[in-house]
């Protein structure tokens, strides 16, 4: 049963910073040509604690994790940060637009009790590193903060009626980086209780933001194993989660591409894959309307498993539609459930990047053989022009099957979702501290 609580959210005073001004996307999407811009953007700006930069010169008492500690510090100080004096539900609507279509979806930040992954309430869909790990961990133990959420839908067991929406006054109603944020804070007990009551009853899915969950329960048992004594309700052992209804109309999750670097290929790897695929020329004409064409094609193949291909032989797009079921046992791993093995990025990690190039999950792990895109423009010129061996085009993993691979236990590849648009960091913080 997953125990979802009020708390007193540490964000920016509107009066002293422009949150629009103040925001930035999560470290993982941050760029250093992103990282730069925010810095200027606003010397208040959370990239400074979220994703602080490396210095030449750094040490042990003075490195990105110390200084995002000072950043904050200082700015509770001067009331640039102020944390609310009565525990609240965040309430948050986020408005986008995706390829000429208006978008908006529905959010409340919480802080949830951590689970270890065996009681299974809290159920994630992808395996971690432990590089970012790492790096979360030093962050939060010098800031005691957490500072952006982990992302997740719930979806109730069996039957009954959904959660109606609850908003408040917004805190919050501005613009930035072409979406609208409206924040409000819900302070009424009773609400708090409807919602804590209604969230027990479901299934909770970590969407984006394994790493920072797996990293809360790494630092709750580290100060639990030096603690004297332990209630199991301190701070430690919740996390900051923004919720989604797995069923809000808003959810937009897009596929990512996969771009094989230069590399030396098997000479028959076209016809290693044509014993398993369905092989179609579909080279596009010319110019972005032809790759629209071969992108249509691929959607129409949504029921099944396909892929584009693009440079398998020089010049040519080819679509890889898998031949069937005997195809799918022949390539898939065993012991695997099924519903994971029905992935198309499943297939394409194991179906065609192992078994016909040779790139296995430890080479996916050690980077730089695969790289990846949400622009399937970007990878049909990469392969084009050379700078990758070959790029493959996917659909999107619907959300329902991200729902089934986790409710059976499966952890789906590496880049299988990109829930669009990412959170963004400094809306509201959950600080660790009693006061």
């Amino acid at each position: 049963m997953a125990d979802v609580r009020p708390f007193r959210g540490l964000r920016f005073d509107p009066s002293l910073t422009d949150p629009a001004l103040a925001i930035a996307p999560p470290y993982d999407v941050i760029s250093p040509e992103e990282q730069l811009a925010l810095y200027g953007r606003s010397a208040n700006n959370i990239v400074r604690v979220e994703y602080g930069e490396q210095r030449v010169g750094d040490t042990a008492s003075d490195n990105r994790y110390t200084r995002a500690a000072r950043d904050l510090d200082d700015w509770r100080r001067s009331g640039v940060l102020v944390r609310d004096e009565h525990p609240a539900v965040y309430s948050y609507r986020q408005e986008f637009t995706w390829e000429g279509r208006q978008f908006a979806r529905h959010h409340y930040f919480a802080a949830a009790r951590l689970e270890d992954w065996t009681q299974g309430d809290i159920k994630p869909h992808e395996h971690t590193l432990s590089g970012p790990k790492a790096d979360r961990m030093d962050l939060l133990r010098a800031t005691r903060t957490q500072v952006s959420p982990v992302y997740c839908l719930y979806r109730r067991r069996g039957s009954g009626p959904s959660l109606p929406v609850v908003t408040g006054e917004p805190l919050y109603d501005f613009e930035a980086d072409g979406q609208r944020h409206v924040l409000s804070a819900i302070s009424d007990p009773r609400d708090h209780s409807a919602l804590s009551a209604h969230l027990a009853a479901c299934d909770v899915y970590i969407a984006d933001g394994h790493h920072r969950y797996e990293t809360a329960l790494n630092y709750r048992n580290e100060c639990r194993d030096r603690a004297p004594s332990w209630s199991g309700d301190e701070p430690e052992n919740f996390v900051l989660m923004a919720l989604t209804d797995a069923a809000d109309p808003g959810l937009l999750v897009l596929p990512t591409h996969r771009m094989v670097n230069p590399v030396s290929s098997p000479p028959d790897a076209m016809a290693r894959i044509a014993r398993h695929f369905r092989v179609e020329d579909v080279t596009p004409a010319a110019g972005a309307s032809g790759l629209a064409s071969a992108l249509a094609r691929l959607d129409g193949e949504k029921r099944g498993t396909a892929f584009l291909a693009i440079g398998l032989e020089p010049g040519r797009t080819h679509l890889l539609t898998l031949a069937g079921r005997a195809a799918l046992e022949t390539l898939m791993p065993s012991g695997q459930p099924d519903a994971w093995k029905r992935l198309d990025v499943s297939v394409l990690q194991y179906g065609i990047l192992a078994h016909i190039f040779g790139i296995d999950d430890a080479a996916l792990a050690a980077g730089g053989v695969v790289s990846y895109t949400q622009d399937p423009r970007a990878a049909f010129d990469a392969a084009r022009d050379g700078r990758a061996r070959v790029a493959f085009l996917l659909n999107a993993t619907p959300v329902e099957q991200v729902l089934a691979v986790a409710d059976v236990g499966g952890r789906m590849p590496q880049k299988s979702t990109y829930f669009y648009p990412k959170l963004p960091t400094g809306l509201v913080m959950n600080a660790l501290d009693p006061d």
